[in-house]
């Protein structure tokens, strides 16, 4: 009989609000095969995280001090550029989403959001596909 282990999905959180990312923490602890490894209040912070943590996924809020979630996440993209990003945020334009892509999201997720649709745009940027909020 063999055993398979799966490796879990390892996730940082990146928001300035401490409440947000209890929330979210509360959410992802449920989710089946998940951890999350980090928590980041600024893009600064999570910068500093990517290299020791090597996480799968970053869930990354915008309007952020220090440095905004959009500037973050285009070093992100050019340091480590397999990590996936899913911009999670309250800004819904169209220009927010576009910039966000261009600069290597690979999903956007309002915060509005059901909580079942986070845990599908996470499965769904880890399969090499782009998750956008309806």
């Amino acid at each position: 009989m063999t055993t398979e282990q799966v490796t879990p999905i390892r996730i940082i959180l990146v928001d300035d609000h401490k409440l947000v990312r209890a929330g979210l923490r509360m959410l992802i602890d449920g989710m089946s095969g998940m951890v999350i490894v980090g928590e980041a209040s600024n893009g600064a912070e999570v910068l500093a995280l990517c290299a020791t943590l090597q996480p799968d996924v970053i869930l990354l809020d915008i309007a952020m001090p220090v440095l905004n979630g959009l500037d973050a996440l285009q070093q992100i993209h050019l340091q480590y550029p397999a990590m996936r990003v899913i911009i999670l945020s309250m800004l819904a334009s169209e220009e927010h989403v576009i910039r966000a892509l261009c600069q290597g999201a690979t999903g956007y997720l309002l915060k509005d959001s059901a909580p079942a649709e986070l845990e599908l745009a996470i499965r769904c940027v880890l399969n090499g596909e782009t998750w956008l909020s309806p």
